[in-house]
């Protein structure tokens, strides 16, 4: 038997948090930012990789507002990658500022790419 107190509890649905998702087909494999929250609150961010052909790679993943300032990026270096494989989501818990987010990956010792932006929910 339901008590008062959790009946009121059970019947009020938390209203669902602000999500985008985007990802950027980079050739040999898919690179994915998103962006949990709304603009002015504490949401997260999280970026991942999924890659589909290509040389063996390491990499490390971030992201960065479009805005300006500097990247953030992970200290987990992934790798060995081989077609097939993925990195998984990173995510970073972060005050979410108006704008927009672009997500990172590094190879490592080679060169960094981005890809397309996301922008946080209003």
């Amino acid at each position: 038997m339901l008590t008062t107190a959790t009946a009121a509890t059970a019947a009020t649905p938390r209203a669902p948090q602000a999500y985008v998702q985007r990802c950027t087909n980079l050739g040999n494999g898919d690179l994915c930012i998103d962006v949990t929250g709304g603009v002015g609150q504490t949401g997260r961010i999280g970026v991942g990789y999924w890659k589909h052909a290509g040389d063996i790679v390491h990499v490390r993943l971030g992201w960065q507002n479009t805005t300006g300032g500097a990247a953030n990026y992970s200290r987990t270096v992934h790798g060995p990658l081989f077609p097939g494989d993925d990195t998984g989501t990173e995510v970073w818990t972060t005050y979410l500022a108006a704008g927009c987010v672009y997500p990172l990956i590094e190879v490592i010792e080679q060169y960094t790419m981005k890809g397309q932006e996301v922008c946080v929910p209003a």
